[in-house]
């Protein structure tokens, strides 16, 4: 349980990171190279687009923050936690779940799910 608690805290630090050469660093030791990102309405690939779906979170909403706001589940090869997006001081714009299959000691998949409001 250990190392999926790395990897999820490493997912969430990876979110919240701005642009430049930490995320950039933060993508590569994480996620596998050509690592899917499914999310409710877009699916892309590899670092390249974890950066833009990381990218784009961070300009809809600037100043936000994920957060893990549940406890992590783990089943063999997937790992999944409920996550609220805001300010640090302020209430929760977001909330969802994200869903990790890891292999290698990478993320291979990550699947976010919105909660509905």
């Amino acid at each position: 349980m250990h190392h999926m608690e790395n990897i999820v805290a490493g997912h969430l630090d990876a979110w919240n990171a701005p642009a430049g050469p930490d995320r950039t660093q933060l993508i590569a030791s994480l996620y596998a190279p050509d690592v899917f990102v499914g999310e409710p309405q877009e699916a892309m690939r590899g670092h390249d687009g974890m950066e833009q779906a990381i990218a784009r979170l961070q300009a809809q909403l600037p100043r936000t923050r994920i957060t893990r706001s549940g406890p992590i589940q783990v089943a063999q090869d997937m790992v999944t936690y409920r996550w609220s997006l805001g300010a640090e001081d302020g209430p929760a714009v977001a909330a969802g779940r994200d869903v990790l299959i890891v292999g290698g000691g990478k993320v291979t998949r990550l699947y976010v799910v919105i909660d509905a409001s």
